[in-house]
């Protein structure tokens, strides 16, 4: 199944966003699904996600563009 790559855009801004209003989040820990985790730790899962979706985006739209 292949995947707009627009969505992979899009989901790395939200990513992205997530992370930089983790910035401004005073809690030393945040629950990720049953698990208590520093909050830094969280921030980086984040970061490195929002990093995949764009490196995604990024390849989808190299295949796309015709070679020279």
């Amino acid at each position: 199944m292949k995947v707009s790559k627009k969505i992979y855009l899009i989901l790395a801004i939200l990513f992205l966003i997530s992370f930089i209003f983790s910035l401004f989040n005073t809690e030393t820990t945040h629950k990720i699904l049953f698990w208590e985790t520093n909050i830094w730790a969280y921030r980086i899962f984040r970061l490195v996600i929002a990093v995949v979706f764009m490196k995604s985006y990024l390849d989808s739209r190299k295949e796309d563009q015709p070679n020279e």
